[in-house]
């Protein structure tokens, strides 16, 4: 950027330019974050994976529809220098599974901190807390973009893209920073506000092209901006996004019938009272799907025989429990374990393949312990599905046993190292004693959490009910209640667990005298609710 005159006050933008280039010599030169070091860690792969931020934007709850809408391109922005304080106690991670779980195709993050009260840190906790959703938004850095130093920081801490602001850079910096993001995967969006801004974007090649209906010198919103450079990108290969002063359906519904592809907006984000529903009207998207409440999951633990799963399954168990724990009476060896899957798997086989039909699901993205439930109910027509349940082997012990038993599920307890879950090839089970521990909500590592009321601490069931109940009270998201699964169940107190807990599925043990009885009896109440 060309330094204004001694005599002429200078733009915001240049006010900005000006302290964004110190702020970044000074990180430039701080132990541990310069030019090299950051090399260095995009040379060990410390870089979050990243997804295709063009492909992103072209996904949105509507793309299957006669008539999709734009995508939302979903802005986390705290303050700005034209509106100053916007949202100032704004959560960056929260903010952001708001925006996905309602269907934002990008997530814009604000980094300036000075104007605009935004920080890197912002970028890697709004990136961590959506990296568990099956289908995340790709995140954009919102930045005022001069040196690769910053591209290189985006891509640390979880970008997918980054900005690249054509009326603040000259051709030739212009062209070295696209340059530079693409050697790192990523796409940038190329920023425009008028029509030669508009000429170097499509010289330059850029898939992506925003139009600022803010000019950034001064700050000024004119919304007829975006409208008036449509024609120069029609019939190419470019997305073009409306950016800024977006706040109504109206605006929306003007771009769209001119061929914009995505919107972005930020303000009117922060400011909504109810986000999702905002974004609904704002999009013209259909209420979501309301999820069928589906009855109440079994699992039936400690099953060592062929004829004890053939009785318990007929009596309606979903999920049967085979104990690899030396220490239990119920610990089933590895023969018995494969003769019990081997009648389950070759049952599975001579069903029709009609049988497996395809479960319809809500339309809607969910959070990570939602999504896990909802895959594994959309199995019903294999059921009952084989759950192991290991007790103090080693990983090496564990994994023999899953391959060699073709269990469907593997069950841990919450002692067992964490880095042991993702290399266990099937989905995972994790017991808590207590539902107090942090860990039962976390998502992205185990599939289900399972709370032991049996080993509850000091065995008080009525305080153990009350804290699991808060725990799916709290949820994994707003308004997405915890699912756990509920285990220690028994006739004296199946009854008021589930009316106080709302557990998705229980656990039932067999009896170690082997008496069926109780545990079908028990198994037949729960499933008649």
């Amino acid at each position: 950027m060309v330094a204004p005159e001694t005599t002429k006050k200078p733009t915001i933008l240049e006010t900005i330019y000006a302290q964004r280039r110190k702020d970044v010599e000074v990180a430039k030169s701080t132990a541990g974050t310069t030019p090299q070091d950051l090399d260095a860690l995009l040379g060990m792969h410390l870089a979050p994976p990243l997804i295709s931020f063009v492909d992103r934007l072209k996904r949105n709850p509507s793309s299957g529809s006669a008539s999709p809408s734009p995508s939302l391109m979903a802005e986390i922005k705290r303050a700005s220098p034209s509106k100053g304080p916007i949202a100032m106690t704004a959560n960056a991670a929260q903010q952001a599974l708001t925006y996905a779980l309602a269907g934002a195709s990008v997530i814009s993050v604000l980094t300036e901190p000075t104007w605009f009260k935004g920080s890197l840190l912002d970028l890697r906790l709004a990136r961590q807390a959506v990296d568990a959703l099956p289908d995340r938004p790709a995140f954009l850095r919102k930045e005022f973009i001069l040196d690769e130093y910053q591209i290189a920081e985006a891509r640390l801490y979880g970008a997918d893209t980054i900005l690249l602001i054509v009326a603040m850079l000259s051709p030739e910096r212009l062209k070295a920073l696209y340059t530079y993001s693409l050697s790192l995967g990523m796409e940038p969006l190329v920023e425009v506000n008028n029509a030669s801004e508009m000429t170097r974007a499509l010289e330059l090649g850029a898939k992506v092209i925003g139009v600022n209906n803010r000019n950034l010198h001064d700050f000024q919103v004119d919304m007829g901006t975006t409208s008036r450079l449509v024609d120069m990108v029609r019939e190419r290969d470019v997305i073009l996004c409306a950016l800024s002063g977006i706040s109504s359906s109206k605006d929306v519904q003007v771009y769209k019938e001119q061929g914009v592809r995505a919107v972005l907006i930020g303000e009117a984000l922060m400011r909504a009272g109810d986000t999702s529903g905002f974004i609904r009207e704002l999009l013209q998207w259909p209420e979501p799907i309301q999820e069928v409440k589906a009855k109440m999951w079994v699992m039936v633990s400690g099953v060592t025989t062929v004829a004890e799963g053939v009785e318990v399954a007929q009596q309606g168990a979903d999920l049967l429990g085979l104990i690899f724990d030396s220490r239990s009476k119920k610990n089933v060896t590895l023969s018995d374990a494969a003769t019990i899957s081997s009648h389950f798997l070759s049952r599975r086989s001579s069903l029709e393949s009609s049988a497996y039909s395809q479960t319809s699901q809500p339309s809607t993205s969910a959070p990570w312990f939602t999504q896990q439930r909802r895959n594994l109910q959309s199995t019903a027509a294999a059921l009952p599905l084989l759950v192991g349940i290991f007790g103090n082997q080693s990983l090496s012990e564990i994994l023999h046993i899953t391959a060699s038993v073709k269990l469907d599920i593997v069950e841990v307890d919450e002692t067992v190292p964490a880095g042991w879950i993702q290399h266990i090839p099937v989905p995972v089970i994790r017991r808590f004693r207590t539902a107090s521990n942090g860990e039962i909500s976390r998502p992205g590592l185990h599939s289900f959490s399972l709370l032991d009321l049996q080993r509850a601490s000091g065995g008080q069931e009525v305080d153990s009910f009350k804290t699991a109940s808060e725990v799916v009270a709290k949820g994994e998201a707003l308004q997405w209640p915890m699912p756990i699964i509920l285990g220690g169940i028994t006739a004296q107190n199946f009854a008021e667990a589930i009316r106080i807990v709302v557990p998705w599925a229980v656990e039932i043990n067999i009896g170690e005298d082997k008496d069926m009885g109780n545990a079908g009896l028990l198994l037949q109440a729960v499933k008649r609710g």
